[in-house]
């Protein structure tokens, strides 16, 4: 039997897609302005892109809200705190692609860039690209073609966000500043936070005001708001492999009973089952 003598060194980089996993929705329908049922805040182990198609809409990732215009695209990654707030009622068009993959691939190294920015914004002519793709796509899934053709599409799409980026490309919207420093400290700080009440001394602000700001700007409490961040940490080290424990304390939640009781209600399972359940591979570590 023949065999070459030099045999090619195969790239590793793509065997993260021969185990990916897709989903793609399009919606088209009438939204509330500012109603947090719409899109409410949460978070999920998967990587999710948003693309504007023709809505008026501002989106929440951790702790800064980006006005998106149409045609632009939010990313979401795994464990992303993330929303969408309309700010008009009326019909809302977008798409949202959801991928489930081995994250720590080389095939996905833009997503861990230390200047990683959410919103992408395109010109004229990549926007009619991703459109026609993103279209494309849909129409391939929703005719049901061939797994093939829909992974054509799907790399294709991925390659527009391989481009430099960078924070201040995207310019936040008009949150205050108080409350902006207050989202940064509850990312930076929120196993540290024991409650709402520290961040009323810490930012020298009355509980009313707060809950005003975060009604107003985020649609949603200071407490859920918190809750959701801890949350989120635990997951993730859930599904790194960390014990409920260790992924309860480091979460900044003091009591296990309790916490098994809220990620219970977030994800439908107890902290335990959720961790035998991820995959462990499509964990994603920034």
């Amino acid at each position: 039997m023949y065999e070459p003598r030099n045999l090619p060194q195969l790239n590793e980089a793509i065997s993260a897609f021969s185990s990916m996993r897709f989903s793609i929705v399009y919606n088209n329908k009438y939204s509330k302005a500012g109603d947090p049922d719409a899109d409410p805040l949460h978070f999920h182990n998967y990587l999710e892109i948003f693309l504007n198609v023709s809505s008026d809409i501002s989106f929440l990732v951790n702790n800064n809200l980006y006005p998106v215009p149409e045609g632009d695209v939010v990313i979401s990654r795994p464990g992303d705190i993330h929303m969408g707030i309309f700010h008009k009622a009326a019909v809302q068009e977008h798409i949202c692609i959801w991928i489930d993959a081995d994250f720590a691939s080389p095939m996905f190294s833009f997503l861990r860039k230390e200047d990683f920015c959410p919103l992408f914004s395109f010109d004229e002519k990549t926007k009619k690209e991703l459109l026609s793709l993103t279209f494309s796509l849909l129409d391939i899934c929703e005719n049901e073609g061939s797994e093939l053709k829909k992974a054509s599409y799907l790399l294709r799409i991925l390659t527009l966000f391989e481009k430099e980026t960078s924070p201040d490309a995207a310019a936040q919207s008009d949150i205050p500043e108080p409350l902006q420093k207050i989202l940064d400290d509850i990312h930076g700080n929120f196993a540290g936070i024991r409650s709402v009440s520290d961040i009323l001394t810490s930012h020298f602000v009355s509980s009313a005001t707060l809950t005003r700001w975060f009604r107003k700007h985020l649609h949603t409490s200071p407490r859920e708001y918190l809750e959701s961040v801890r949350l989120s940490n635990a997951a993730v080290l859930l599904s790194n492999g960390h014990s409920v424990t260790d992924a309860c304390m480091r979460s900044g939640f003091s009591d296990c009973s309790h916490f098994i009781v809220l990620f219970k209600k977030k994800f439908g399972e107890t902290p335990l089952k959720y961790k035998k359940k991820v995959n462990v591979g499509s964990s994603f570590q920034a």
